[in-house]
This record gives C-alpha cells, structure tokens and sequence, in this order.
C-alpha cells in the first residue's frame, strides 16, 4: 500500500462534515489500491469512532448495506444528507462589487496572498476581476463609475475619468506602472500628514479661543504704539452686506480729513483693485449630513448680482429659523460672497487664508457675521479641510483711504489748522 494518511475519525456529530469524510475514505481507499469490496467495508468501519452516534448506526446497519462499498456509501449518504449550498446570486455579487474597496494606505505597498508577495493594487484587480464576471456585469458598462469614485486618489487619478467598458477599466489598472503609483502615493501621504498636523493646530488654537490669558496674548501680538487721533467717536455706519466693509468712522468738521479702513477679499492671483460634545468624533451620517446641507446654499462671487442673491439668503434664513437664531450643523448659513470657499483652511472669522481665528487682524466689526463664525467652524471640525486642496488662495487688504470734506473751517486756537 502506498503511503497515504488515514482521515479523521468520525463521530456522527452536527460539528462535522460528513461529506468530507466520505470522500476523505474514498480518497484512501483509492490511492491504496483496494480492489475487494468487503476489504474496502472492513477499512470503512475502522475510521468510524468507537461508542459514537456513528457505531452506533453502524451496528445497527443491516447486513444487505455492507456487501459493496457502493452499498455503503448510499447507505451513508442517507444518514447524514450532503449539506445544501446557499449560492450567491448575481445580486450578491453586485453587492460585493460595490462594496470592495482598496486602502489608502496599501496603495504601491508589497502583499502577501496565499505565500505570495503580490501588489496591492494587482490583488485588487484580481478580486475586482471575478466580482465583475461572477455579477454578471462583465459585458455591461455599469457600476464602473461607482467603483472608481471608491478608489484611492492616486489609482483614480491614473485611470480614465469614462472606461468605455470594463475591460478597458481593469487594463488600466492592472497596466499602471509601479513607480508612478509608489510617488504619488508619497505625495499624497506626505499631503494629509501636513493637512492632519495643520488641522490639530488649528482645532488646538480654536480650543484655547476661551482662554482669557491666550487672547491677551494673542491681542498683544497684533498690537502696535500709535499716538491717538484726536476725533470724537461717532455711531457705525452698518457696513454693507458684500465684501467690502468699513471701520467706525470719526466724527469730523466740515475741514477735518479722515481714514476710512475696509476690507476687500483678493485672490491670491489676482490684482488689488480699489455643537457637538468635544472629543466625540462625527459619525460618518453626520458628515454625509453636514455635507449634504453644504450643498443648499450656494456661495457666490463678489459681484453685483452675487450681493443681490446673497441679501435674499440672508432673508430667507431669518424668515425660515427666526431672527437672532443660532446656526447650527442643521442650519447651513449663507457665505458671504467672495470669501475662501468652505472647509479650505480659511480663517473663520474673516473668510480668508494664511492665518487662523485666534489672530485675525480684522477688528470685530469688520468681521463676518457670528454665525458664518459659527458655520464656518462647525463644517471644519466635523468634515476637515477637504478643500484646502482645489480652493483659490483668499487674502485680505487692508485699504486706507483718506477722505475731504470742502468747505472746512479752521479748528483750533483760532486760526491754526489741523497738524
């Protein structure tokens, strides 16, 4: 007899599987080359363990179903019945389809399958690969825009925004060259590592925004020694809606010149022209949500028109959640026009980059409204600044401008004029 390993005992038990017993005994037998059937009975009963529910129905079995190996094997068969297959349908496999998903981070990464070292995105494209055919969608373009949207940035980036089917899709990622995928996949790494230490910065700074002491601080960093103007305060003018606003004015006589301060919001390649519970992390519906109320209110240009719709917003909001309500993360208020593009890294109290909150240098009433304040915040600590990437770099300008009145009248001893 060859040498081959006899299977495991067995028990009848619901833990087992009988089929895979049976065959196991009739792998055995003929591997051994056992031609005689009462031999073949006799090794049969042998592998069936002692004082179990299956000696037991062995010794009840009756002589008639113990003469030929075929005699036994039916017998068998009857006791314990093949187990059925629950098969997936095409649905499931849709399902599985969509569902598949490859990681950020093993993208250009070394894997191992089955003993095989392999490359992550090529095992991907290899499970993609009988998903399509087993869901029978392999002669139909569809679900191909789904399962790109899903894929990684840098697999995504190096495939055709519209496969013409998906054996065009699958070649251009099983084709994709290995040292494209591993530099891009560098930079995008090293791209959210700078985006997650710039976000916990700024989550850590709007955190110390209530710190009587960090304000101070803050407040004297921006300070500057000026003699005071010799003016008499005067009420505020209500700025404007749109981008441009300025400063309380001094009062002044008909002689008297004056600065104006205003804010005007410049792209960055563009000329000058004149609450939830912290430490809770959202759950992925509540960023689908927030997302999703990002979306009602559109954010318009700086323009005559985009001021116009902007005002009409601002009515519609007060009419729909009261006058003097409080934005909440359901709540979405509009965004003055011209301002940094939402979730881009923008300073949430003047809607423009390169500094946050805690050092704005706009004076409080030249900032935006306490609920874009609020808005602004919310959608950055729950989403991140998942546009800092694709928005147009937004500065502020400072402008002075010095105003005449005609008609002056000398202020002083007399006769002296302004010095």
């Amino acid at each position: 007899m060859a040498n081959v390993p006899a299977p495991s005992l067995f028990y009848g038990s619901n833990t087992e599987n009988p089929q895979n017993f049976l065959r196991e005994a009739e792998r055995y037998i003929q591997l051994n080359r056992i031609p005689d059937e009462p031999t073949k009975v006799i090794i049969f009963s042998t592998f069936i363990s002692a004082g179990s529910e299956a000696d037991i129905w062995w010794a009840a079995l009756d002589a008639s179903h113990k003469t030929s190996w075929a005699a036994v094997k039916a017998a068998f068969e009857t006791e314990w019945p093949a187990i059925v297959v629950a098969k997936k349908s095409k649905l499931d496999h849709q399902k599985e389809l969509l569902a598949l998903r490859l990681k950020d981070e093993d993208v250009g990464e070394r894997i191992t399958v089955a003993g095989v070292s392999t490359w992550s995105h090529l095992h991907y494209h290899s499970r993609l690969q009988k998903l399509v055919q087993d869901a029978g969608v392999a002669n139909a373009p569809v679900f191909i825009h789904q399962v790109r949207e899903a894929l990684p940035r840098v697999i995504r980036d190096i495939t055709s925004p519209a496969p013409a089917d998906w054996n065009a899709f699958l070649a251009e990622i099983s084709n994709a060259d290995i040292h494209t995928i591993q530099d891009k996949a560098r930079r995008e790494k090293e791209k959210k590592e700078v985006e997650k230490a710039q976000n916990a910065r700024i989550a850590r700074l709007e955190g110390r925004q209530r710190d009587p002491v960090e304000i101070l601080r803050l407040q004297m960093q921006q300070a500057s020694i000026a003699p005071a103007p010799a003016t008499i305060p005067q009420s505020r003018t209500p700025s404007s809606p749109g981008i441009q606003r300025s400063q309380s004015q001094p009062h002044t006589t008909p002689s008297m010149t004056t600065t104006r301060r205003q804010v005007r919001y410049v792209a960055a390649n563009q000329a000058i022209t004149p609450q939830r519970p912290r430490g809770q992390p959202p759950t992925q519906e509540e960023r689908d949500a927030l997302r999703a109320c990002i979306n009602e209110l559109p954010h318009h240009q700086s323009t005559e028109a985009g001021h116009s719709t902007y005002e009409e917003q601002l009515r519609q909001w007060a009419a729909r959640w009261g006058e003097g309500a409080r934005c909440t993360e359901s709540t979405p208020f509009p965004l003055t026009p011209g301002t940094a593009q939402i979730c881009s890294g923008e300073c949430f109290r003047c809607g423009a980059h390169g500094h946050i909150s805690p050092a704005c240098p706009l004076p409080p009433d030249a900032q935006l409204p306490k609920n874009e304040t609020i808005w602004r915040g919310i959608c950055m600590r729950t989403l991140g600044t998942f546009n800092r990437a694709v928005a147009p770099q937004i500065s502020i300008n400072l402008v002075t401008e010095d105003v005449y009145t005609p008609g002056a009248w000398d202020q002083g001893n007399g006769n002296g004029s302004l010095a």
